[in-house]
Protein backbone atom coordinates (compact mmCIF):
# COMPACT_ATOMS: atom_id res chain seq x y z
CA UNK A 1 0.00 0.00 0.00
CA UNK A 2 2.77 2.43 0.93
CA UNK A 3 4.53 1.94 -2.45
CA UNK A 4 1.24 2.59 -4.22
CA UNK A 5 0.79 5.89 -2.35
CA UNK A 6 4.33 6.99 -3.26
CA UNK A 7 3.68 6.12 -6.91
CA UNK A 8 0.39 8.00 -6.87
CA UNK A 9 1.97 11.08 -5.29
CA UNK A 10 4.89 11.05 -7.73
CA UNK A 11 2.65 10.77 -10.79
CA UNK A 12 0.06 13.28 -9.65
CA UNK A 13 0.19 16.46 -11.76
CA UNK A 14 -0.75 18.52 -8.70
CA UNK A 15 2.32 17.43 -6.76
CA UNK A 16 4.99 16.48 -9.31
CA UNK A 17 8.01 14.23 -8.91
CA UNK A 18 10.49 16.88 -7.74
CA UNK A 19 8.52 17.44 -4.54
CA UNK A 20 7.93 13.81 -3.57
CA UNK A 21 10.86 11.77 -4.92
CA UNK A 22 12.20 9.83 -1.94
CA UNK A 23 14.37 7.35 -3.83
CA UNK A 24 17.88 7.25 -2.34
CA UNK A 25 19.54 8.17 -5.65
CA UNK A 26 17.36 11.25 -6.06
CA UNK A 27 17.87 12.34 -2.44
CA UNK A 28 21.66 12.11 -2.92
CA UNK A 29 21.39 14.12 -6.15
CA UNK A 30 19.20 16.74 -4.47
CA UNK A 31 21.73 17.10 -1.65
CA UNK A 32 24.58 17.84 -4.08
CA UNK A 33 22.35 20.27 -6.00
CA UNK A 34 21.42 22.14 -2.79
CA UNK A 35 25.08 22.20 -1.69
CA UNK A 36 26.16 23.67 -5.01
CA UNK A 37 23.43 26.35 -4.74
CA UNK A 38 24.47 27.03 -1.11
CA UNK A 39 20.81 26.46 -0.23
CA UNK A 40 21.05 25.60 3.46
CA UNK A 41 17.30 25.16 3.96
CA UNK A 42 16.99 22.89 0.92
CA UNK A 43 20.08 20.96 2.02
CA UNK A 44 18.73 20.45 5.54
CA UNK A 45 15.30 19.30 4.32
CA UNK A 46 17.06 16.11 3.26
CA UNK A 47 18.32 15.20 6.76
CA UNK A 48 16.44 13.36 9.51
CA UNK A 49 16.19 15.11 12.90
CA UNK A 50 18.43 12.46 14.47
CA UNK A 51 20.88 12.14 11.56
CA UNK A 52 24.49 11.31 12.33
CA UNK A 53 27.57 12.15 10.26
CA UNK A 54 30.70 10.15 11.07
CA UNK A 55 34.11 9.19 9.75
CA UNK A 56 34.62 5.83 8.12
CA UNK A 57 36.15 3.45 9.09
CA UNK A 58 36.82 4.84 12.58
CA UNK A 59 33.17 5.58 13.35
CA UNK A 60 34.14 8.88 15.01
CA UNK A 61 30.99 11.03 15.14
CA UNK A 62 31.53 14.41 13.50
CA UNK A 63 28.02 15.87 13.92
CA UNK A 64 24.98 14.41 15.62
CA UNK A 65 21.48 15.73 15.03
CA UNK A 66 20.06 18.06 12.46
CA UNK A 67 20.93 21.20 14.44
CA UNK A 68 24.64 20.30 14.57
CA UNK A 69 24.71 19.46 10.86
CA UNK A 70 22.95 22.76 10.07
CA UNK A 71 25.47 24.69 12.16
CA UNK A 72 28.42 23.06 10.38
CA UNK A 73 27.16 23.56 6.84
CA UNK A 74 25.71 26.98 7.62
CA UNK A 75 29.14 28.23 8.66
CA UNK A 76 30.69 26.68 5.54
CA UNK A 77 28.14 28.35 3.27
CA UNK A 78 28.58 31.73 4.98
CA UNK A 79 32.37 31.53 4.69
CA UNK A 80 32.01 31.33 0.92
CA UNK A 81 34.65 30.25 -1.59
CA UNK A 82 33.32 26.69 -1.69
CA UNK A 83 33.95 24.85 -4.93
CA UNK A 84 31.24 23.29 -7.05
CA UNK A 85 31.05 19.57 -6.35
CA UNK A 86 30.76 17.01 -9.14
CA UNK A 87 29.82 13.34 -8.69
CA UNK A 88 31.41 11.35 -11.51
CA UNK A 89 30.67 8.05 -9.77
CA UNK A 90 27.68 7.00 -7.68
CA UNK A 91 26.75 3.52 -6.47
CA UNK A 92 23.26 2.83 -5.14
CA UNK A 93 22.50 -0.40 -3.29
CA UNK A 94 19.06 -0.32 -1.71
CA UNK A 95 19.04 2.42 0.94
CA UNK A 96 22.80 3.02 0.66
CA UNK A 97 24.43 5.52 -1.69
CA UNK A 98 28.17 5.94 -2.18
CA UNK A 99 29.32 9.12 -3.93
CA UNK A 100 32.81 9.83 -5.20
CA UNK A 101 32.92 13.63 -5.22
CA UNK A 102 35.37 15.86 -7.08
CA UNK A 103 35.97 19.59 -7.15
CA UNK A 104 38.60 22.02 -8.38
CA UNK A 105 41.12 22.53 -5.57
CA UNK A 106 44.20 24.62 -5.01
CA UNK A 107 47.56 22.84 -5.42
CA UNK A 108 48.35 20.75 -2.36
CA UNK A 109 44.70 20.51 -1.26
CA UNK A 110 42.49 17.46 -1.76
CA UNK A 111 40.07 17.71 -4.65
CA UNK A 112 38.01 14.64 -3.94
CA UNK A 113 36.13 12.80 -1.20
CA UNK A 114 34.08 9.66 -0.79
CA UNK A 115 30.77 9.93 1.05
CA UNK A 116 28.35 7.17 1.98
CA UNK A 117 24.74 7.72 2.98
CA UNK A 118 21.93 5.66 4.45
CA UNK A 119 18.72 7.13 3.05
CA UNK A 120 15.34 5.92 4.28
CA UNK A 121 11.94 7.50 3.76
CA UNK A 122 13.46 10.30 1.68
CA UNK A 123 15.82 11.44 4.45
CA UNK A 124 19.51 11.00 5.11
CA UNK A 125 19.71 9.03 8.35
CA UNK A 126 23.48 8.48 8.47
CA UNK A 127 26.39 9.80 6.47
CA UNK A 128 30.02 8.72 6.52
CA UNK A 129 33.07 10.39 5.04
CA UNK A 130 35.99 8.12 4.23
CA UNK A 131 39.09 9.23 6.10
CA UNK A 132 42.21 7.09 6.17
Amino acid sequence: MNEWLVWLAMTSPAVGPAQTDTMPRRVAEAQIEAFNRRDLDGFMLLYAEDAVVAEFPSGKVLWQGKAAIRERYGSMFKAGNLPTVRVPSRVVDGVFVVDYEEWDAKPGEPGHATWMYEIRGGLIRRGWTVRM
